[in-house]
């Protein structure tokens, strides 16, 4: 292997999820709760916790599904039943890499393991997951994306690896590398293209102090979504935005109406 392809698979490992382990007594909900999906070989780690149809939460990039606390002890306290998982790579799962179309394949097949859903909650990558699994056929009657991370405003992974200062042949190479190994390019999913058909309701939200997902793409999003709606905040950062109560009470009231 020469230098030059040695760079390229360090610059690799740097994309795998670094999120911490979901160990014993670290999950949110208890063991018994705990079950397995299987998908395309290997398993997501899921936990269910109350009684009759659930809301499903999906966490984004290097986090867990604890990340869900405030929001699944608000539903378990008002009776409410909750669905939480581990994408691939991250807390509890056995797998070690995780990709848009890994991620949503382990949505899709929570999804179908489920008669029924109530509502999708997902942040960031895990906003992703969820709209490649709706493009693969899982169906949802209202789905909300909190910081969508969109393409485009030179955020790609590309264009961060340049700001970094990595050389342009370095960079090149890893895609090659990616695409070899996964049959598909080393970028964004394009979200809006996978909602495209989708019929349920959805609600985008967004936050001017966001700098990892910018409120001006999810605006933009919204306008060529139907059925979507469109929520703006000023101050919370990109991870609050998944653990505030304020917008957990405009969900509530989204989904209620």
């Amino acid at each position: 292997m020469n230098d030059l392809d040695q760079q390229a698979e360090a610059l690799l490992e740097t994309m795998r999820p670094i999120s911490a382990t979901a160990g014993p007594g670290q999950n949110l909900l208890p063991p018994q709760t705990r079950f397995d999906v299987d998908f395309d070989e290997t398993s997501a780690p899921v936990w269910r916790a109350g009684d009759g149809v659930a809301t499903l939460f999906v966490h984004g990039w290097d986090d867990t599904h604890r990340v869900w606390r405030p929001f699944a002890m608000d539903y378990l306290q008002r009776g409410d039943a909750v669905l939480l998982m581990d994408l691939p790579g991250h807390g509890a799962s056995k797998d070690e890499d995780c990709t848009w179309k890994s991620a949503g394949a382990s949505v899709k097949a929570v999804m179908d393991s489920e008669a029924q859903l109530n509502a999708i909650i997902a942040h960031s990558f895990g906003c992703s997951a969820t709209a490649n699994a709706i493009a693969e056929g899982a169906d949802v009657p209202a789905i909300v994306l909190i910081a969508p991370p969109l393409p485009g405003n030179g955020r790609g992974w590309e264009a961060r690896q340049r700001r970094k200062g990595v050389d342009e042949q370095i960079i090149q190479r890893a895609q090659e590398k990616y695409r070899q190994i996964h049959g598909f390019e080393l970028q964004a999913l394009d979200i809006g293209e996978c909602l495209n058909d989708f019929r349920g309701r959805i609600l985008l939200i967004g936050s001017q102090n966001d700098e990892d997902c910018p409120i001006d793409s999810i605006k933009r999003l919204a306008t060529t979504l139907p059925h979507s709606e469109l929520l703006e905040v000023e101050d919370l950062d990109h991870r609050e935005l998944a653990q505030d109560r304020g917008i957990l009470s405009e969900i509530k009231a989204f989904l209620a109406g």
